[in-house]
């Protein structure tokens, strides 16, 4: 095994340690820097040895120390998939540097995480995160705008049939799906998840994203309606379908289009 796997993992799990404050304390407006950690329940500042990301969970049963009520699996489950996220990133899929790429890539996954646990637990998405995997997608295309401003129209005109001509239509897609529903159908938030997506990935994968956002978006209401956990005037958070698209586009985007090309 590459001794870097470990680094990796070790990076990782800081990364989603500090991750999880961004999604308690964000929705809330506290601050994230000079705030202490404390306990969920009775706000006690917590030790430096309640702080190692997972064996800190695990070491005490997934209780708090000074008042024994159970903690969030939200906290080890963030941490544990960064750390393993950095690793995908760095073995399977082709960033088997530490490049502008590589890094990139993992801000993007980081923000798309912190997007999908914050808006399922408030239904609201941090401004940071879109920013976060907006800075990201820069990071992605570097390359192709850099040759675009170097003055190659080839790559100019790469660039805006690709990613920006069918993002723009994606998003406004999206934009009036959110002003004909007055907000009901989703948050403005979705709308800059969605250019962000539709950049990230380009045509077509950007349409493997949307679809399998709505489709398993109205899988899942269908579930929890029928299980009475939601009323069909109920609001469902929709940032983590459109993550779940995200990730289901990058990781079988291409198998997709194979298996559709094959039918046709």
């Amino acid at each position: 095994m590459d001794p870097l796997w470990l680094v990796l993992f070790v990076f990782g799990i800081s990364i989603g340690s500090f991750l999880n404050v961004l999604i308690d304390r964000l929705p809330l407006g506290q601050d994230v820097v000079h705030g202490r950690s404390h306990c969920d329940h009775c706000k006690r500042t917590l030790s430096w040895f309640e702080l190692f990301p997972i064996v800190s969970w695990v070491m005490f049963g997934g209780k708090s120390r000074c008042c024994h009520k159970k903690l969030s699996v939200q906290y080890p489950l963030v941490e544990l998939g960064i750390g393993i996220g950095c690793i995908v990133l760095y073995r399977y899929l082709g960033y088997q540097q530490l490049s502008v790429p590589f890094f990139s890539a993992l801000l993007l996954f980081v923000a798309a995480v912190g997007i999908f646990v914050a808006d399922l637990k408030t239904e609201c998405i941090p401004e940071v995160f879109l920013y976060m995997a907006a800075v990201a997608v820069v990071g992605l295309l570097a390359p192709p705008l850099f040759a675009c401003a170097s003055g190659s129209g080839i790559a100019c005109l790469s660039v805006f049939e690709t990613y920006v001509i069918p993002a723009g239509i994606g998003t406004g897609f999206f934009f009036l799906l959110w002003l004909f529903s007055k907000g009901r159908a989703m948050g403005d938030g979705d709308i800059y998840l969605a250019a962000i997506i539709g950049m990230a990935l380009g045509y077509p994968r950007l349409i493997i994203a949307y679809y399998a956002a709505f489709l398993t978006g109205a899988v899942a209401g269908v579930i929890l309606i029928l299980v009475h956990k939601k009323r069909m005037q109920s609001h469902i958070p929709f940032g983590p379908f459109m993550i779940l698209g995200l990730f289901i586009a990058s990781m079988y985007g291409s198998a997709i289009l194979n298996w559709w090309s094959q039918l046709w």
